[in-house]
């Protein structure tokens, strides 16, 4: 279990290698500000910086830009295996799921249902990336297609096969990621990813929640 609570610690690691790749690589600090979105796979890292994906070794060198489309790339995330970068693309207004190969491709679009926003920067984006399904058979990502108030949203799961989108419960869900044996889901339930306070721990702070899939019971962690 604590391994699994972990995982969403990543990012923290991951920025700091970033930050010493690209400083190690004589690149100013001017340069190379607000890199965001960090992911890593083995020895490799993907994040996001001035709308496109990027992609590096976490041993230093030069970092290679995937993408170059009109529009925003973000929250790339790496498949378990290593093959595949899924991100939330914002294309011409509308927030979509996309995959690419990890070494640089023509993006798939995965998912059509028609995008809210664009919303409040406090509220973020629509279709944001969470991450995979162990199996690497499916995206998890949180959307407000079910929910009127930008401020509700729920956690999703579709195939990179068929386009086939799941709902996940529990009903309400800001941030999520699924636990190595796909039974168990890690979940927030308001996503509080782009708040000037996000990191703030006083009374409001949201508590996690651990939900069991087969027995579609939560508990309080």
């Amino acid at each position: 279990m604590r391994a699994f609570i972990n995982a969403i610690r990543v990012p923290s690691f991951v920025l700091a290698s970033l930050a010493a790749v690209f400083f190690s690589s004589g690149v100013s600090a001017e340069q190379t500000r607000l890199l965001r979105f960090p992911d890593i796979h083995q020895e490799r890292l993907v994040f996001t910086y001035a709308g496109d994906i990027w992609t590096v070794s976490a041993n230093g060198g030069d970092a290679v830009r995937l993408t170059s489309h009109p529009g925003v790339e973000a929250f790339p995330k790496f498949s378990p295996d290593g093959a595949w970068i899924a991100f939330t693309g914002q294309y011409e207004g509308e927030d979509q799921i996309y995959l690419m190969p990890a070494g640089g491709g023509e993006p798939r679009q995965l998912t059509f249902y028609p995008a809210r926003g664009p919303l409040t920067p406090r509220w973020g984006v629509d279709n944001q990336v969470q991450g995979w399904a162990r199996d690497g058979k499916s995206v998890l990502f949180r959307s407000l297609r079910d929910h009127f108030n930008a401020a509700q949203s729920q956690l999703y799961k579709v195939s990179i096969d068929d386009g086939d989108v799941q709902v996940l419960a529990p009903p309400l869900a800001g941030a999520g990621a699924l636990s190595p044996d796909g039974a168990n889901l890690l979940y927030s339930p308001l996503t509080r990813d782009f708040r000037t306070w996000k990191r703030y721990q006083g009374g409001w702070a949201q508590d996690l929640w651990i939900y069991n899939l087969a027995q579609n019971t939560a508990r309080n962690i």
